[in-house]
């Protein structure tokens, strides 16, 4: 994640990192030092870390919208990687924060024939089809002399540079959006969730909505978002395209992102998320595809809020106490997002360059 995406990052300004890049971590620093002081060219590093931002980030992009619009069954759209998941499994003392992502298994070239099977879910994300498809054939060529540590040719770096800035207008619709959020009209809407939690028909909902802000400070949000692609729809029950965002503000409470996720209290909540997005140690939140069964995301809106509240403290944190419990969240699951664009990326949040290679939005761009 540390080379992935640069947010916030006016259009008009050179990127200078607040920290030295590697921050504390020694071993990383001390290999990139000796490999580039040896025999390993600048360029290379450059261009795997711009080929890193790339093809990270379309993974990220492919994961979100199959989750919004197959729900459950998004993993039978990417079946090409289930062997060699199948094989990495085996060994349990080198899991990842993506060994359950089936994505993390396509090669470069499958993971664009799943993009292409479905383009109408990523045009608005990406570029012109025509353009895309004929951009794949330089990107091939760059990514094979990754693949087999080959010499840069001298463009791959000023190539790889091109696409993201033409992915920029692309990455904040699908990032903003995700964070464009509204409250559905409990007069209007009688999908299971929204009476649930909105209307307080859940029994869960009925026990703890006023309990949990009387006795705990911490109150409850939920609204939904709209994929780029989707068209709104009359009925929010099993609608694709349509996510679920529920957060939980906890004020003086707070909670650590990474214990709460390996603990057994998410187990329904997991199975059904999209991400958990802890936005500091004051603000968890979660969001689910509307196309499953929406009694079922009700429950474990239940589930989830019932775990909020056991695993959160009321105790004074330090600042570094804060900046630890942000550090521990990063990488622990490709479902949970710490200092995420995900969590950040709004309508407000311009202008922007999302991947610092000299390009970025400074308007509000259309899609429909």
């Amino acid at each position: 994640m540390v080379l992935m995406l640069q947010f916030s990052v006016s259009v008009d300004e050179e990127y200078e990192p607040e920290a030295p890049i590697f921050g504390d971590n020694l071993l990383v620093e001390r290999a990139v030092r000796m490999a580039t002081s040896m025999s390993m060219p600048h360029a290379a590093l450059a261009s795997y870390a711009r080929w890193w931002q790339l093809e990270y980030w379309l993974r990220e992009l492919v994961y979100v919208e199959l989750r919004a619009k197959y729900g459950l069954e998004w993993g039978g759209h990417v079946r090409a990687g289930v062997g060699r998941q199948a094989q990495d499994a085996a060994y349990t003392h080198m899991e990842a924060a993506d060994t359950e992502n089936p994505l993390a298994y396509l090669d470069y070239s499958q993971l664009i024939q799943v993009i292409e099977s479905e383009w109408n879910l990523f045009e608005p994300s990406l570029m012109n089809q025509t353009v895309w498809k004929g951009r794949q054939e330089e990107l091939a060529r760059i990514r094979h002399r990754i693949g087999h540590i080959r010499t840069p040719h001298t463009d791959d770096l000023s190539r790889l540079d091109q696409t993201l800035r033409d992915l920029e207008r692309g990455t904040y619709i699908a990032l903003a959006t995700y964070n464009m959020r509204r409250q559905p009209d409990l007069a209007k809407n009688g999908d299971p969730v929204t009476l649930g939690w909105l209307g307080e028909a859940h029994p869960t909902a009925k026990r703890l909505i006023r309990h949990a802000e009387d006795q705990y400070e911490v109150s409850i949000r939920l609204t939904v978002s709209q994929r780029p692609w989707a068209t709104w729809p009359d009925d929010l029950s099993n609608a694709p395209g349509i996510i679920w965002h529920c957060d939980f503000f906890l004020r003086r409470r707070w909670i650590d992102a990474r214990a709460f996720w390996n603990s057994d209290e998410l187990l329904l909540t997991k199975y059904y998320l999209i991400h958990m997005l802890a936005d500091g140690p004051h603000q968890v939140g979660f969001s689910f595809s509307a196309a499953d069964d929406p009694e079922l995301i009700s429950d474990a809106i239940g589930e989830t809020f019932d775990a909020v509240l056991s695993a959160s403290r009321w105790t004074q944190l330090s600042d570094e106490r804060y900046q630890e419990l942000d550090r521990r969240a990063r990488s622990v699951d490709y479902r949970l997002k710490a200092s995420s664009p995900w969590n950040v990326v709004n309508d407000q949040t311009l202008p922007i360059s999302n991947f610092g290679s000299g390009g970025g939005v400074e308007s509000m761009p259309r899609w429909r």
